[in-house]
């Protein structure tokens, strides 16, 4: 059964992430500087980081929320996503079972980076969220740089982490 939804801020103060009167105050920062973006409102005061705000909107979303810097990345996800791909739309594709991907992404609703991926591995592709700063890095990493020439991804199983998703 899955479980609901929760709006970000309320989602942020169940996690511990976020006081009630910081909510409040980012409230009323927001409605004085009129800016769209709760997020953003309690980035800049401090209260929450980007990957809590995140985290926060894709389970609003219903979609998973991957954390690169805690999550093996599997080998056999990224042979089926070629290294101009990933770049080109600031992808990573995570974790492969069967014909199933999953694939970091700072923007979910790229439908050009999906079906790109999507004919490139001829799977079914599941976004999942992630900081985009960490996409960029995880691209550096086990795509290599012109600089350091190619890394060898690590053969190692999908971790407790990727299995939630």
């Amino acid at each position: 059964m899955a479980l609901p939804r929760l709006p970000m801020a309320d989602y942020l103060k169940q996690k511990g992430y976020l006081k009630a009167d910081q909510h409040e105050e980012a409230v009323k920062v927001q409605q004085q500087t009129k800016e769209a973006d709760l997020g953003k409102v309690l980035i800049n005061l401090g209260y929450v980081g980007e990957r809590e705000v995140l985290e926060a909107r894709a389970q609003e979303m219903g979609i998973p929320f991957v954390d690169l810097d805690r999550v093996t990345v599997d080998s056999s996800a990224l042979n089926v996503v070629n290294e101009r791909i990933a770049k080109n739309h600031n992808v990573l594709p995570v974790k492969k079972e069967g014909q199933q991907l999953w694939l970091a992404m700072s923007n979910t609703s790229n439908i050009q980076a999906i079906d790109d991926v999507r004919m490139a591995s001829g799977c079914r592709v599941y976004p999942c969220l992630a900081l985009p700063a960490a996409i960029e890095d995880g691209i550096r990493k086990y795509y290599g740089s012109a600089v350091g020439g190619p890394a060898t991804p690590a053969a190692v199983a999908p971790t407790a982490a990727m299995n939630s998703m």
